[in-house]
C-alpha cells in the first residue's frame, strides 16, 4: 500500500508490521462512511450550506483572527459539551469547513499514525489553489509526532462549490498525512491546527484555520497532558464583520465617512483595553514621494474601545479624505488590533477592508462642423470634430450617434480613450427631410462607459440646414391648375357676366353680317356696271367722272 507526502508527493511504503493496523483503520473508515451517524459526538448530523449570500472577500472585509463557532459539516453554535469536545473539528471560516467524516485519530507511542483531514468547500463557486499546512511543534507537549520531513504541505488545485456539485458528500476532499508518534509522547488529547490558504471566486487570497484533536497513548511513566484545553478554545478573537462608506461612492479628492463593525467572537471572554490602528495603502516609490491613500480628517487614525462583551459588536466611525489624484482602483485599509482578556493576557489581530476609489470621468471636444452646412434633401455633408479625454480615467467604447428627422441615422465608433488622449470623428450625413427653420441645429450624442460598465451620455449640437431642392419646388401641373382656377361668383354676378357675353356675341354676329351685306352689295353694283355700263354708286360715278375729265384733257 502507498501514501503520498503532501509536498513532495513521494510514495511511502508501509512496513509489514503496521499492515494490520492500517487494515484496521481502513475497516473503521468503511464503517464510518456506511454509518456516519454513530460516529458523531453531536446528535445533529444534518448538513446545510451556509445561509450567507456572500462571503468575506466579496464584501471587502477580511480578518486573520480565527473563530471557534463553526464545527464539522458547517454547523454553527456553541462548542460541544464537556467530554465530547475532542471529537470535534472546528474552523474559522464558514465557507471552508471540515467534513462530517472526521474521525479523531489514535496515536500510539513509537508507531505510525494516519491523519485524514476532510475539507469541503461551502461556497457556491469553486475555489482554487488550496494549500493545507499543519502547524508543527518541536515540544512533545505541543506536537505528539516526530518531524521527519522538511515540509508537510498539501496542495489542492480545485475544490468544487455547490453550483458545480450540489451533493455535499461528493465535495469532500481528504488530505492525508502519515506521522510517526513520538516515543516519549504523553497520554491525552493534542490539538492540531491546519493553516489553509485559497483563492476565492473574486481572485482574492484568503486564509482559514481548521483545528482538530488527536488522542495519544503513551507509556505510563511519560505521564499525561493537561487535557481539557479550555484556555485555547476560549481564546477571544476580534474580527471585522463589515464596513460601509458615506457616501457610497468614494471619489478622489473628496471626503467620506468610514463605518466599521468589530465583533468579539468569544462566547465566554470579555476583551478590554482595545486599540485599533487604521493604515491605508501607501502609494509611491523610491523615486517618488510616498503618501497614504486616505488621510484622517481628525489627524489620528486610531480608535480606543474600553471593552466588548462576549459575542458583542461595536460600530466605529471615522472621517477620511481620499487623496487627490488617486488612480481609479480599490485601496486596502489595514486594521491592527491589540487587546487583552479579563486576565490581562495580551492578544494581537489584524483585519482589512478594501475601499474602491473612483475618478470623475471628463471629456471636452472641438467645435463640431458640417461641410457644407446647407444641403438639399438627398445630398451629403461631412461632420468633423475631435474628442479629448480630460479626466484621469479611461473612457471605454466611445461612440457618436446622430438621430434627427432631417438626416439619416449615423454612427461613428471612436473606441477607448485613455487619459489625455484624443479621438477624431469623421462621418457623412445625408439629408432626409428639409428643416422647418433656417439656420437650424441637429443634436449629436457622445456616449462612453466607465470601468464598471456604466454608460454616460452627453448631447451637443451642430449647425446644419436641409433645404428643399428647386426640382422639388417646381410643379407644372400645380401652376396650370392655378391659371384656370377662377374665384367663386355670386348669382347676380354670374347673370351679368352671361348677359354681357350674349351682347358681345350678338354684336360680333351683327358686325359680321353687316360686312357680308356690304360686300354683297358692292359685288352686285360692280356686276351691273359691267353689264349696263352705268354707274352703280357714287363712288362708281366719281370714277366715271374722273375718267371723262381725263378724256377731255387728252382731247
Amino acid at each position: 500500500m502507498f501514501f503520498y507526502n503532501d509536498t513532495e508527493h513521494e510514495k511511502i511504503k508501509c512496513s509489514v508490521q503496521t499492515g494490520s493496523k492500517l487494515f484496521a483503520f481502513l475497516v473503521l473508515s468503511c464503517v464510518l462512511f456506511m454509518t456516519p451517524v454513530t460516529i458523531y459526538a453531536s446528535s445533529d448530523t444534518s448538513i446545510t450550506s451556509p445561509t450567507h449570500d456572500s462571503y468575506t472577500g466579496s464584501s471587502g472585509a477580511s480578518t486573520a483572527n480565527p473563530s471557534t463557532t463553526y464545527n464539522e459539516g458547517g454547523h454553527e453554535g456553541d462548542p460541544a459539551p464537556e467530554g465530547e469536545r475532542y471529537s470535534e473539528a472546528t474552523t474559522t471560516n464558514p465557507f471552508l469547513m471540515p467534513g462530517n467524516t472526521w474521525v479523531t485519530p489514535e496515536a500510539v507511542h513509537d508507531q505510525e499514525c494516519m491523519v485524514v483531514l476532510p475539507i469541503v468547500n461551502m461556497f457556491k463557486y469553486n475555489i482554487t489553489d488550496v494549500i493545507v499546512t499543519p502547524r508543527l511543534g518541536a515540544k512533545t507537549d505541543d506536537f505528539p509526532f516526530e518531524i521527519t520531513n522538511t515540509g508537510y504541505t498539501e496542495k489542492v488545485d480545485v475544490l468544487v462549490g455547490e453550483d458545480a456539485e450540489p451533493d455535499y458528500n461528493k465535495r469532500i476532499h481528504n488530505c492525508v498525512w502519515l506521522f510517526k508518534t513520538r516515543e516519549n509522547v504523553k497520554s491525552g488529547y493534542y490539538k492540531l491546527d491546519f493553516d489553509i490558504t485559497y483563492t476565492d471566486p473574486t481572485c482574492a487570497v484568503d486564509t482559514t484555520v481548521i483545528s482538530v484533536y488527536v488522542h495519544a497513548t503513551g507509556l505510563p511513566e511519560n505521564g499525561t497532558v493537561d487535557g481539557d484545553g479550555d484556555k485555547k478554545l476560549s481564546t477571544p478573537r476580534l474580527i471585522v464583520t463589515g464596513f460601509t462608506t458615506d457616501p457610497k461612492d468614494v471619489f478622489s479628492g473628496e471626503q467620506f465617512t468610514l463605518h466599521l463593525s468589530i465583533e468579539n467572537t468569544s462566547d465566554e471572554t470579555t476583551v478590554k483595553n482595545i486599540q485599533l490602528d487604521l493604515t491605508a495603502t501607501v502609494e509611491g516609490s523610491q523615486t517618488q514621494a510616498s503618501y497614504a491613500a486616505f488621510l484622517p480628517t481628525s489627524g489620528s487614525n486610531s480608535f480606543y474601545v474600553d471593552s466588548i462583551s462576549p459575542g458583542g459588536e461595536v460600530d466605529l466611525t471615522m472621517d477620511f479624505e481620499a487623496k487627490a489624484g488617486l488612480e481609479q482602483k480599490p485601496y486596502v485599509m489595514t486594521i491592527d488590533m491589540k487587546y487583552e482578556d479579563e486576565r490581562a493576557n495580551a492578544y494581537d489581530g489584524k483585519g482589512s477592508v478594501s475601499i474602491p476609489v473612483k475618478q470623475v470621468s471628463k471629456f471636452d471636444m472641438s467645435t463640431p462642423a458640417c461641410e457644407p452646412s446647407l444641403i438639399d434633401v438627398g445630398e451629403q455633408t461631412n461632420l468633423i470634430f475631435s474628442i479629448y479625454n480630460t479626466g484621469k480615467t479611461t473612457l471605454y467604447n466611445v461612440q457618436v450617434t446622430v438621430d434627427d428627422k432631417t438626416v439619416q441615422p449615423a454612427l461613428a465608433y471612436v473606441g477607448n480613450l485613455s487619459p489625455g488622449s484624443t479621438g477624431n470623428v469623421d462621418v457623412m450625413l445625408a439629408g432626409a427631410e428639409y428643416s422647418q427653420n433656417e439656420n437650424s441645429k441637429i443634436p449629436i450624442v457622445i456616449s462612453y462607459e466607465d470601468e464598471t460598465g456604466g454608460v454616460t451620455k452627453e448631447t451637443r449640437y451642430v449647425d446644419l440646414t436641409v433645404q428643399q431642392s428647386v426640382a422639388e419646388d417646381f410643379d407644372p401641373f400645380e401652376e396650370e391648375s392655378e391659371e384656370v382656377e377662377t374665384p367663386s361668383l355670386k348669382p347676380w354676378q354670374i347673370a351679368l357676366v352671361a348677359v354681357g357675353a350674349i351682347l358681345v356675341i350678338v354684336g360680333i354676329i351683327a358686325g359680321i353680317q353687316a360686312i357680308r351685306t356690304q360686300k354683297k352689295r358692292r359685288e352686285e353694283e360692280e356686276l351691273a356696271a359691267t353689264i349696263y355700263d352705268i354707274p352703280t354708286s357714287q363712288p362708281l360715278m366719281k370714277d366715271t367722272y374722273d375718267t371723262s375729265d381725263n378724256n377731255k384733257d387728252s382731247n
